[in-house]
């Protein structure tokens, strides 16, 4: 009994110890949840645009809630005010063991620290500290009643490395739709089925232009090498929205043939780009408007009665189209009207030129009904039949990163052959017609973004992550 009592104080003392020491765990466990959470929802919004901080803090305040036990004030929901201190930074440091203040300047005297929405691609999230009141009685030992309390934090910084996109055709477009927000034009299908005409741009650049991707270290990469990736469908290294580098010029005859493998046209034999090399094969519908003396050999007719195939708008301003195309004519002539008859909107309407669809949804819709091998009444099917192998469905979109044209910093560096500049997003593209005359018609099928259709979802990721 005298053992016990002489234990005793020490027994329930370690006990104690062990509760506020399993309290104190959970309560930052907690705030370093908040704070994480907190960080990657900010650093998401970091894309660069002029509202980028603005909607950092809306998804802070707005899409995240995060509490915490155990504190001082019992059961208590984070908020933006008054327990985070939000920092935005242009960097962080090198090294990790460098500290960071909750202002973003580090342990060397860098101030990090910015509110330009342009340069922010990192957010500092610091949960500012909360008091604790221990279970053990410290000021037993040490006759300092504050030592029965201390303050518990935490921090996390996360970071936005932009939409990158390691698969696709090495090209970028000046934005179609400026003043617009992008984000909802890619849920717009009105937008969306509106024709382009996309031409290089020289030396003026606006919606519509179009021009061509490069490696950083551009030594070595011509013509061919461009031509051979556009074929593909690949570029020389993955594309970061943060800066794309350019490679401005015509639309040569080698990068005309290499997009037009996608219609199945071979005009050069054995040479480039080659039939019978299954790196760039047709697409599985080709349809367009060509009468074909024979399997690799067919000329445009301009007898629309006849032959037709996804063709442009019927009024352009500028090199964008209003939407509105003649999808009854290219039914009729294409002999497609039962095969058809059950293509309609999302509102169960009958699909007309007063409500004509994207020409990418009708492509895809001969092909799932397997209408491709339909006749038209020139004789034309939309079967391949130059290359002995056929590409998937979406063989005939190809990515693009989108610029803005409106800026004059941008436009300066799109005049030299080469330049770097930031890309608004990525659209997704779809080749209307064969590539001809120095112009890539088509239509913009998506755009990356929570609000898109979905067709860039594998190829477009989002490089946000955790740094510390």
């Amino acid at each position: 009994m005298i053992l016990v009592a002489i234990m005793l104080p020490v027994i329930i003392g370690f006990a104690l110890l062990v509760i506020d020491m399993s309290r104190a765990n959970s309560l930052h466990n907690d705030l370093q949840k908040g704070a994480d959470a907190f960080a990657l929802a900010a650093a998401a919004e970091l894309d660069g645009r002029a509202d980028a901080i603005t909607r950092g803090y809306r998804a802070i305040d707005n899409l995240l809630t995060n509490g915490s036990r155990f504190s001082t004030s019992g059961t208590h929901t984070l908020a933006r005010q008054p327990d985070l201190t939000v920092t935005f930074l242009t960097g962080i440091p090198a090294n990790d063991s460098t500290a960071l203040n909750a202002n973003g300047t580090d342990a060397n005297g860098t101030n990090w620290a910015t509110t330009d929405p342009k340069l922010a691609s990192f957010v500092e999230v610091t949960v500012n500290p909360t008091g604790f009141a221990n279970m053990f009685p410290a000021s037993f030992l040490t006759g300092d009643s504050a030592s029965n309390s201390m303050n518990i934090g935490s921090t996390a910084v996360a970071g936005n490395a932009g939409a990158t996109v390691c698969s696709m055709v090495p090209t970028f477009i000046c934005n179609p739709f400026p003043g617009q927000d992008l984000n909802q034009i890619a849920s717009s299908a009105s937008l969306l089925r509106k024709s382009l005409k996309l031409v290089a741009g020289g030396n003026n650049w606006g919606p519509g232009n179009i021009g061509f991707l490069r490696p950083k270290d551009a030594h070595g990469y011509g013509e061919t090498d461009l031509a051979t990736d556009v074929a593909i469908g690949q570029v020389p290294e993955c594309v970061n929205t943060r800066l794309i580098y350019t490679q401005t010029g015509t639309l040569s005859n080698k990068v005309t043939d290499a997009f037009n493998t996608r219609f199945d046209r071979y005009g050069n034999g054995n040479g480039f780009p080659s039939k019978n090399d299954s790196r760039w094969p047709p697409a599985p519908n080709i349809r367009k408007g060509y009468k074909m003396t024979g399997p690799c050999v067919g000329t445009l007719q301009t007898d629309t009665t006849k032959f037709r195939g996804l063709t442009q708008d019927l009024g352009f301003t500028g090199q964008i189209g209003n939407g509105s195309w003649d999808y009854d004519g290219y039914v009729s002539v294409n002999k497609l009207t039962a095969g058809l008859a059950d293509f309609k909107d999302a509102n169960g309407n009958a699909y007309s030129n007063a409500n004509p669809p994207s020409r990418y949804d009708l492509y895809k819709y001969e092909i799932d009904h397997n209408l491709v091998g339909t006749t038209s009444l020139g004789g034309e099917k939309g079967t391949p039949g130059c290359a002995p192998t056929t590409g998937g469905t979406d063989r005939r979109l190809f990515q693009a990163a989108i610029v803005d044209c409106s800026s004059q910093a941008v436009v300066d560096q799109l005049k030299g052959q080469s330049g770097a500049v930031p890309a608004m997003g990525f659209a997704s593209v779809f080749l209307t017609e064969a590539v001809a005359n120095g112009e890539v018609r088509a239509e913009i099928v998506d755009i990356n973004g929570t609000l898109g259709r979905g067709t860039l979802a594998n190829r477009v990721r989002d490089e946000v992550q955790l740094y510390r």
